[in-house]
């Protein structure tokens, strides 16, 4: 509950007054923040979640939402879904997004950045070597932010982190600054192009600029490094870059980072100063941060900013030095911290970050006096989310949305682009067959590319045969209006390998379902299938019951994957039956039935699809084998990876076994 909520009128007043940012009028004080959701998929574009996330941010009321963390160039990326504005290919997404901020009413701005040595890439970009001075530090800040995670997760992040510190042993080249400011400037321009009222610089967070502006990153004496005006010059070449690019008049703001507390680092009075040369580019806004990845997790600092509007007091000497508008940030949790910081000329804006993360009303509670707004706690479980390229999640939300946004989050390395992959006549036959099971395509589906792995002088009748095969497809998909253009096929000649040149052209064009015919004489296929990730992968087969089908469920998060499956692709398709089984053993829950109805609600499966509860007679693959073949069962589609890594390698993994011991059956194994 609020303690400190505005009782007074003009109190509200305060945080609703309209103000003036260059050329744009925010109709209130309020600033969503820009916060990394690791949402972007993983080719940099936007997603469905991040446009019904930011219009919800938007819905709410602040005056301006700032898009966090787009990266300028490839290797600028912080994060494997790390939101990109360095190609023109990016723009149609990026203006989807600028659309829904401003259809509900508040100004759009996208946060450009280069993660400098935090970026994920095999050389990143540094304006000066790691010093062996530093390095004792940076181990000691590694301990720190290691001792945030769980002993599973800190190994695979331990590796990480020391392959990148061993990057860290060059400094950039005329060339890379001169590259990397141009990419500033096109990335600035699509987002004009793309309809984004301002963008904003990231020099927060120990990313490239903030690196430049640091005597803690920024050592080595030269044009660009040394002393405080050398350390500057970088970024504001790439202000005046980006001002270059843009039309007169289009506001560009600066996340300035105010402390950075490390040994050496920048202090409050470097970033004053640094912001009124800021002020002198002709810079609309600066927006105070404290602290990089190298002292967040310092016990002493996660102390100080647990405190709420523990920048207050900085902000405010920030505000006296300049005479455009601040943006304050840290833990302003409540709409009577808000006033009262805003009262007391520390900032003229209020940014807020994770506060609209724990509690997306924030902004209509304050408009309305209420005192019920949900406060972010500070645990800092978001950010260990993102740090995992788990997506963004909040402790404070209901556990059901938690679960639905990882689901989101695992679905983004997936997508519904198919590929059919046929070697012979054989292959086409059973293609044609199993067309009911898998061939019926949804709106907004994309045609299946059919991928013919064989040549004419191995099969006399491959040739005719693929015609015919093609025809008759086409006459199946043009009623439903998705082929308009016949042969979306090509040919490969013959490999030594076909296992890996499948595996190539799988991964060269991003396919999220591949189908394969059954054929037990070659057992690449098998292979095939069960190493692939992160995909739904399917063995077709010619069997009389192809329509029946049976799809096992273990229960765990892994089931969630098959349950979408099914609801996106398999739901609803007449004349296929479906049945879920789960076999009873000794690890399935107290209460199956009330993990069943969460499963069904995260994945928004209808609640009356029922659940057959199996008794276990023998192990898990017999007793499914055993239900397959005494109930007719024509496809089956199952997880492939229930358990962790190491369980499977104890316990053997339960979708092979049950591959192994299918003869006429098709199988698809979602991952």
């Amino acid at each position: 509950m609020d303690k400190t909520a505005p009782k007074k009128p003009h109190e509200i007043l305060t945080l609703f007054s309209p103000l003036q940012m260059g050329s744009c009028l925010l109709h209130n004080r309020l600033v969503a923040l820009p916060v990394h959701t690791g949402f972007a998929h993983p080719d940099g574009c936007v997603s469905a979640w991040m446009i019904d996330s930011y219009t919800r941010l938007a819905r709410d009321g602040p005056g301006l939402v700032v898009v966090a963390n787009a990266a300028v160039s490839e290797d600028g990326r912080v994060s494997r879904f790390n939101l990109r504005a360095d190609r023109d290919r990016f723009i149609p997404g990026l203006t989807r997004l600028a659309r829904a901020i401003k259809e509900e009413g508040a100004l759009a701005c996208l946060q450009l950045n280069h993660a400098g040595r935090f970026a994920r890439t095999a050389r990143p970009l540094l304006p000066s070597p790691i010093a062996s001075s530093n390095l004792s530090f940076h181990l000691d800040s590694l301990k720190n932010f290691m001792e945030f995670f769980s002993f599973e997760e800190r190994f695979r992040l331990t590796r990480y982190l020391f392959s990148q510190i061993k990057t860290w042993r060059y400094a950039m080249t005329a060339s890379d600054r001169e590259r990397v400011i141009a990419d500033f400037a096109k990335a600035a321009l699509r987002a004009c192009q793309a309809g984004f009222d301002m963008v904003e610089l990231h020099g927060a967070n120990g990313y490239l600029l903030c690196q430049y502006l640091s005597p803690a990153s920024n050592q080595i004496p030269s044009e660009y490094g040394g002393n405080f005006t050398k350390r500057i010059r970088f970024p504001l070449a790439v202000v005046k870059a980006v001002k270059s690019s843009l039309p007169r008049n289009f506001p560009v703001g600066f996340r300035l980072l105010l402390r950075e507390w490390i040994p050496n680092g920048i202090d409050l009075d470097q970033a004053v100063t640094f912001a009124r040369c800021l002020e002198k580019a002709k810079i609309a806004y600066v927006s105070g941060s404290a602290a990089t990845y190298n002292s967040l997790f310092s016990p002493n600092v996660i102390k100080h900013m647990a405190r709420p509007a523990y920048l207050a007091s900085d902000m405010a000497k920030l505000t006296t030095g300049l005479s455009i508008p601040t943006i304050i940030s840290g833990r302003i949790t409540t709409p009577g911290y808000a006033c009262k910081v805003l009262q007391k000329g520390a900032a003229d804006l209020i940014g807020l970050g994770r506060p609209l993360k724990a509690d997306p009303d924030w902004v209509s509670k304050a408009r309305t006096g209420s005192p019920t707004i949900i406060p972010c706690i500070n645990c800092n479980d978001c950010l260990r989310q993102v740090v995992l390229e788990k997506g963004i999640t909040c402790r404070q939300w209901p556990w059901v949305l938690q679960e639905k946004t990882r689901l989101a989050h695992r679905q983004l390395t997936r997508n519904n682009r198919a590929l059919w992959i046929l070697t012979d006549t054989r292959d086409m036959a059973i293609f044609s067959a199993c067309f009911t099971v898998f061939g019926r395509l949804k709106p907004g589906q994309p045609p299946p590319r059919v991928l013919f792995v064989s040549a004419a002088d191995t099969d006399p009748k491959f040739n005719s045969t693929r015609q015919g095969f093609m025809v008759r497809i086409q006459q199946k998909l043009d009623p439903l209006g998705f082929w308009k253009d016949p042969w979306h096929s090509r040919i490969l000649a013959p490999r030594d390998s076909w296992e890996k040149r499948i595996s190539h052209e799988i991964a060269q064009d991003g396919y999220g379902q591949v189908y394969l015919g059954s054929n037990p004489d070659q057992p690449w296929r098998r292979r095939l299938l069960h190493k692939q990730r992160n995909k739904a992968m399917a063995l077709l087969n010619k069997s009389t019951h192809g329509t029946r089908v049976m799809i096992p469920i273990d229960l765990s998060d892994a089931s969630l994957l098959v349950m979408q499956f099914y609801g996106n692709y398999l739901a609803g398709q007449p004349p296929l039956s479906f049945n879920f089984v789960h076999v009873a053993a000794g690890s399935t829950p107290a209460h199956p039935e009330h993990r069943w109805r969460l499963l069904k609600k995260i994945s928004d499966l209808d609640q009356k699809t029922p659940l057959r509860l199996i008794p276990r007679q023998a192990g898990v693959i017999d007793t499914l084998v055993r239900e397959i073949r005494t109930r007719d069962y024509g496809t089956i589609v199952m997880g492939k990876r229930g358990h962790s890594g190491i369980k499977r390698w104890l316990l053997g993994s339960v979708s092979a076994g049950v591959m192994k011991q299918l003869t006429t059956q098709s199988l698809f194994l979602i991952d």
